[in-house]
């Protein structure tokens, strides 16, 4: 029985079997196209095929049909002897030809460019064109990723696999059907699994950064994410949407299934929710979960005060006294969101940008093109394989501190050297650092400067007292 194999020529001899016509088909085109010559098929049924070649004056000829059990294709007469000349044109070589080809090559490099097809199809003596090659790369990656439209139709029996093999995970797809004359439209799909509300709950701050991020496969459509911060201050993803567009409906309808995985927030002590201050997102919060307050990421101030009030970049009393409508706009966005010294200190943590979100959208790379239930399924991928390395790591700590941690008391203590330190009592200092004093109360966990309490990690000032004591 005749095999494919990629590293060989391949040769043809009476009586070679094959599986089925189907089979017979598939290395006929396949040698032509490797010895680059043309074929008219005389006869191309489901119980023989006939082949000549198409060049005048050329004897090749090829002929099979099936053997007695009508399913096994045998070649019957075989002229393999040829005067005709190759053709670099090679019309066989179609670009569903070329997709076939490409599929177990990309299901290794994905990311495969046009110049990697090339050197692929020189293997076979092939030359594509740029439109060839484009379609057959486009061919080969709905071979392997689904079509886009497609892929929308198996969405409920991924949702239904997703809630077998990951119990206690929470998978809600939302459709438009105005009436049951109408096939239902897919409108939004939120997901998040078991181990990222174990995580969350159990084993980070109740700290989480939304954001939304354009969709680029052919419907379009925003992903919305919510990322929180792992006690080593890397992101952990906790949940994600695909909806239709970024507005107050579709995160009011984000929030609800986040509530209602996530919570209830009641005893989760101070919840902190961080955003761009994008399209309907504060709007939705305040009114789906009242109970967590708002932090708006600096970084997006900043650059929007700067695009509307460029050359203002000094300190508020200052811009009062420059500029009182760039003094408005500021004074506008409520003091509690952004300015650190009001921040809630039972939280612990100081983070002042949503940072944290931005990271996963570059994280999730090249997936925002894919489609939908690629885009889906890559994530839950890349959740496992992030969650089982951080397992991997945490196993190896020696220590209840995680690395960065270490790391960030460290460069603490070089910076407190810089401070000079009298006592005041067994828990109480003031530390000169420059030209300002500040009180020290390790008892108490209190500095002046306000990074004790807001971080929970001893600032500078606190770090030289128990460095003294």
């Amino acid at each position: 029985m005749w095999t494919y194999n990629p590293k060989t020529d391949i040769e043809f001899n009476k009586g070679l079997l094959f599986t089925n016509v189907d089979a017979f088909r598939a290395a006929l085109k396949d040698y032509v196209i490797q010895k680059g010559f043309p074929i008219m098929r005389v006869k191309n049924e489901k119980s023989r095929v006939t082949a000549i070649c198409g060049v005048e004056g050329c004897k090749w000829r090829i002929h099979a049909s099936p053997i007695t059990d009508s399913m096994t294709f045998m070649i019957k007469t075989y002229q393999g002897e040829r005067t005709c000349v190759m053709d670099r044109k090679n019309t066989q070589a179609t670009a569903d030809w070329i997709a076939k080809k490409l599929v177990p090559v990309m299901r290794i490099h994905p990311n495969m460019s046009i110049k990697g097809v090339e050197a692929e199809m020189i293997k076979y003596g092939v030359h594509p064109s740029k439109w060839q090659i484009y379609r057959a790369l486009t061919k080969a990656r709905n071979e392997i990723e689904g079509n886009h439209s497609e892929s929308y139709t198996k969405l409920p029996k991924y949702a239904k696999l997703l809630r077998k093999y990951n119990p206690h995970s929470i998978c809600k797809i939302h459709y438009d059907r105005p009436t049951l004359l109408v096939e239902p439209r897919f409108l939004r799909i939120f997901i998040s699994f078991k181990a990222q509300r174990s995580g969350f709950i159990e084993g980070c701050r109740p700290f989480v950064g939304f954001d939304g991020c354009f969709l680029k496969g052919l419907f379009g459509g925003v992903l919305l994410t919510s990322v929180t911060l792992d006690a080593n201050n890397s992101i952990f993803p906790i949940a994600f949407a695909v909806a239709e567009v970024e507005n107050k409906e579709t995160w009011s309808w984000f929030f609800h299934y986040f509530e209602e995985f996530f919570g209830p927030f009641g005893d989760n002590g101070p919840l902190t929710f961080m955003s761009d201050r994008q399209k309907g997102l504060n709007v939705a919060y305040e009114e789906v979960v009242p109970i967590a307050s708002g932090r708006h990421c600096c970084r997006h101030i900043c650059n929007n005060f700067k695009a509307q009030f460029p050359g203002h970049n000094e300190a508020m009393a200052s811009i009062k006294e420059l500029n009182i409508e760039a003094w408005k706009y500021l004074d506008k966005i409520s003091k509690p969101t952004w300015y650190r010294y009001t921040f809630n200190t039972g939280l612990k943590c100081d983070h002042v940008t949503n940072n944290c979100t931005e990271s996963f959208n570059a994280w999730i790379g090249e997936l925002r093109g894919k489609p939908i239930l690629t885009l889906v399924d890559g994530l839950r991928n890349k959740f496992m394989k992030k969650m089982h390395k951080r397992y991997q790591k945490g196993c190896m700590l020696t220590t209840t501190v995680t690395p960065k941690m270490v790391g960030k008391l460290q460069r603490i203590g070089q910076a407190s050297r810089q401070c000079e330190l009298t006592m005041a009592s067994d828990d109480v200092f003031e530390m000169g650092d420059m030209y300002r004093s500040y009180i020290v109360n390790l008892a108490a966990k209190s500095c002046d400067c306000g990074a004790f309490q807001i971080l929970g990690l001893p600032c500078k000032h606190a770090a030289l007292g128990i460095i003294y004591k």
